[in-house]
């Protein structure tokens, strides 16, 4: 007996490597697909500005994916403040470092703004537990530049920068200054220094509410409100007086009438034995 062992031809393992092939480029494709759009929005990254673009973790080689900035924040300070967050794409890297999308390749070359430089300034500043790298709106005034240092911090973060907002360097309050000194060059400076240096944590700290947390902790509070004056009132009808006030009334009431059911009582039974008398006309 002869046994025959039949191998395919080239032509069907030409075939099946190409339909490997297509399956591998299609999954790449997709892969590559779901990384250029933005997980909140879902618009291209391209179609964001580079000031309301978040790259979050520019020095991991395993992260450095981007989002919509506002959401970002919104999603790491607003869902579940003081709580660790993973990246919102890759969900394996926790959120450490956040860039705007101007100030992210300055931040990994490590280059500090030049003295005449405006239209590449940057602040970095800690929020929390992350560290914030914004660029300022591109102009071509320096004192325009460093007077929208602020401002730019307060927008982004969504802290209100003339009430609560408060930014620390070395354990000492800069902001607000009780010289009422403008300190965007100041915090520009400071930010220059740490980009130069190459520092693993931001000098500046900023300390403030969002405004969304703020709406929200006004809501509790008027509940809050609400609840306690239901418990007022239940306690002022506890007290000695309020009680005694209200067992006097009831015992008037309830003598009042017994009073008056006793009376019928009394007519009904005096009726019965006395009935009253017709006279015969």
């Amino acid at each position: 007996k002869m046994a025959y062992c039949f191998l395919p031809s080239s032509s069907s393992l030409s075939t099946e490597s190409n339909k490997v092939e297509s399956q591998t480029i299609a999954m790449t494709t997709s892969s590559s697909a779901d990384a250029t759009l933005c997980p909140y929005t879902l618009k291209p990254i391209s179609s964001i500005d580079k000031s309301e673009l978040a790259v979050i973790n520019p020095e991991e080689s395993e992260c450095g994916h981007k989002c919509s900035l506002p959401h970002l924040i919104s999603y790491i300070h607003d869902a579940s403040a003081g709580s660790t967050h993973s990246c919102p794409i890759c969900l394996q890297s926790k959120v450490t470092v956040v860039c705007d999308g101007n100030a992210a390749d300055r931040v990994l070359r490590g280059e500090p703004h030049g003295e005449n430089d405006a239209q590449e300034r940057v602040v970095c500043l800690r929020y929390g537990p992350i560290h914030y790298y914004l660029s300022l709106q591109s102009t071509s005034s320096r004192i325009n530049a460093t007077s929208c240092a602020l401002s730019r911090i307060g927008v982004v973060l969504g802290v209100d920068i003339k009430h609560g907002m408060k930014i620390i360097h070395n354990g000492k309050i800069i902001y607000p200054d009780k010289t009422n000194n403008d300190v965007s060059e100041k915090i520009l400076s400071i930010s220059s220094l740490d980009i130069a240096k190459k520092r693993k944590k931001p000098s500046l700290v900023v300390i403030g509410i969002r405004k969304r947390q703020l709406y929200s902790q006004g809501s509790k509070s008027n509940a809050a409100a609400g609840v306690q004056g239901v418990i007022f009132a239940i306690v002022g009808m506890l007290t000695p007086r309020a009680l005694w006030s209200n067992m006097s009334r009831g015992i008037g009431w309830t003598i009042n009438t017994s009073k008056s059911l006793l009376g019928a009582l009394y007519l009904f039974a005096k009726s019965m034995l006395y009935p009253p008398q017709h006279r015969d006309e």
